[in-house]
């Protein structure tokens, strides 16, 4: 299995969000639409929450 990067997260989540501004999603798909999309807004959050601490952490051993 591929592994999710931000980027490819990112993208899918404007897929899912096209599909359902176009109408492109049956109710049968619904639910698992907005199930994945807020799996891949959870996984961007930590992978933003985690990258802001590892710069942090580079900058204060820099002792910029």
């Amino acid at each position: 299995m591929e592994q999710l990067t931000y980027e490819k997260a990112a993208l899918e989540l404007e897929e899912i969000l096209n599909d359902l501004k176009n109408d492109e999603v049956t109710v049968d798909e619904l639910a698992s639409k907005v199930e994945r999309a807020s799996k891949l807004i959870v996984f961007c959050k930590e992978k933003l929450t985690s990258t802001e601490q590892q710069v942090e952490g580079i900058i204060e051993k820099l002792g910029l």
